[in-house]
Order: structure tokens, then sequence, then C-alpha cells
């Protein structure tokens, strides 16, 4: 008999351990609606794209916010993984989440300086690597993907070939600048002569083109042609040349040269042939009428002078005749 009450007893604590099970098998979907018996997670993040400066001096890293939520009535350990190609990135390895719970965390994507613009995409697994304590075998991550796109900024160098330009009058001559694209995307660039105004207005003019397409890192001479008219004035000033990018009209360089001239001559008067013979007619006359002004007045002087002498003759002959 007392063998047979131990059974009893036994089959009873059994049974009793078993209605509780079922109880909270039951009671488990009033914990939450959205619970899992099975182990589960969710990810999501912003998808973007995401846009990444890497312009000399930039930090070149993009971050973005993703939230892992446990979906079961477990708690669990969750892993995080992070890839991509051609971008460092980086996220937390690992959460602890109470059943039901939510966090957000951050993965970091880093470039290189000067990259080229281009798109990258980003993936981001969440795994439950253990439930209440178990580890969980064959639970599949959770996968999500954000776009990085690295943006193109402009960035170039000018310098002048050309130093000092010695103009003429009715020449033209070429000024030549070297041009080094040092954006990460191909440019082109327009030129802008400065005062080009008042540079006109000394007889200057001026032939300006833009500088065409520069492939990333390319090097190319350029160059403008400057004019000189025939009334061009005595000059000497520096020019500046300023070079903008088309890309990003902020972005700008300017490089100066010295322009100079001796300027137009002096006019010189030509004469006609019946001006010329005016000319030389009226001098003619008046030579002749100085010449006759010196036979007048030499004449005058010799007449006065024998007047002068027949008075003193007449008065020696009138002493004469007082004896």
């Amino acid at each position: 008999m007392g063998e047979r009450d131990s059974i009893d007893d036994g089959v009873r604590v059994n049974m009793s351990r078993l209605w509780v099970l079922v109880g909270c098998l039951l009671l488990a979907p009033c914990v939450s609606s959205q619970a899992s018996p099975l182990p589960t997670v969710s990810l999501e993040c912003e998808s973007g794209p995401h846009e990444m400066e890497v312009y000399p001096g930039s930090d070149r890293v993009v971050q973005v916010n993703c939230i892992v939520t446990n979906d079961s009535i477990h708690t669990e350990q969750i892993s995080i993984s992070v890839s991509s190609s051609g971008l460092v990135v980086a996220a937390p390895s690992s959460l602890t989440l109470a059943p039901g719970d939510e966090t957000e965390f951050q993965v970091s994507s880093r470039g290189d300086e000067k990259m080229a613009p281009q798109t990258f995409n980003v993936s981001v697994s969440a795994t439950v690597d253990t439930f209440s304590g178990a580890p969980c075998v064959t639970c599949e991550p959770e996968t999500v993907d954000f776009l990085v796109e690295t943006v193109q900024y402009a960035d170039f160098s000018v310098s002048a070939r050309t130093g000092t330009l010695q103009m003429d009058i009715d020449t033209s001559s070429d000024v030549s600048f070297d041009i080094h694209n040092e954006g990460n995307a191909e440019d082109s660039f327009s030129v802008i002569i400065e005062n080009k105004s008042g540079l006109e207005a000394l007889g200057f003019s001026f032939s300006v083109n833009e500088t065409g397409q520069l492939s990333s890192g390319e090097r190319l001479p350029y160059s403008l042609t400057v004019s000189a008219s025939s009334d061009v004035s005595e000059t000497d000033v520096q020019v500046s040349v300023k070079f903008v990018s088309n890309f990003d009209n902020s972005i700008f360089e300017t490089s100066e040269f010295i322009l100079r001239s001796d300027g137009a001559p002096d006019p010189i008067i030509s004469l006609g042939s019946d001006d010329t013979a005016l000319i030389y007619g009226g001098i003619s006359v008046a030579g002749l009428l100085i010449t006759i002004l010196i036979i007048f007045i030499a004449m005058r002087s010799m007449r006065r002078r024998k007047i002068v002498s027949f008075s003193d003759e007449f008065e020696d002959f009138s002493d004469l005749d007082d004896f």
C-alpha cells in the first residue's frame, strides 16, 4: 500500500506541473497580443540615401539610426552585424532585450577622402543568439539595407604662365594659365575678366571662352586673347582673371598678369598738294615782302645820309660868305 500511495503522489505532482504549464501557455497571449512564443526579432533602419561629404577636411562619416525589437516572450541576446563594399562600417556587436522591448542603435559608415561620387549599399543584420538562456540554433537573421552616397565637391587651382604682356597698337596676344581640377568629379570653369569695362575704355578687348570639361585630377592649359586697338592708351596695369566652378559657383580662383602698352604715337599732320602749295606760296610772298621792306629801309637810310651830307656842305659855303 505504501508504494502505491507514493506512485499516486508522484502522478498528482506531475499533473499539477502540467496544468501550470498549460496555464502559462493559455495566459501568454494576454501578456502581449504581438508576442511570439518562439524567439524572433525585428529590425528597421533609415533607408536613405544618406549623403557623405568627402572633400578634404570633412569627417567623411554617416550615422544611420536603426531600431531592433524583441517580439517574443523570451529575454533575448541579439547579435548585430554590418557589412558594405567600399566603406568602413561599425555598430554594437550585441544587445540584450527583455520580452517586447526595443532599443535604438547607430550604424557608422566611413569613406575615404576625395572618393568619386557613387552609391554604396550597407547591410545590417540582427540575429537571436539565445532566448531565455537557451541557444537558438535555428534562428535566421533579420536583415535590412540602406544606401550611402558620396557627394561631388568642387576644388581646383590656377597658375598664370604669362607674367607680363607687352602690347603694341593693332596687335593681339594670348595669355596662358594652367588649371588643375582637384575636385572628385568632372567639372568645367567659367572665366571672367575683372574690371573689363575699364580696360576696354583704354582700348583693349578680350576673347574669353569657358575651359571645357576637366576630369578629376586633370591639368589643362588655357589661353585667352587680348587685343589692342590703334588708339590704345599708354598702360601699365595688373589684370585679374577670375575662374569659377560651373558645378559650384561659390568656388572660384583668381590669377593675375601685368598688361603694358606704350600707347598710340602722337598724330602727324599730313597736307595735301594744294595745301602744300598754298603754304609754300605764302612763305614765298612773305619772303618777298620782307625783302622789299629791307630794300625800302636801306634806300631811306641812304637818302637820309645824302641829305645830311648836303646840309653840311651848304653850311660850309655859308661860312665862306662870312669871310
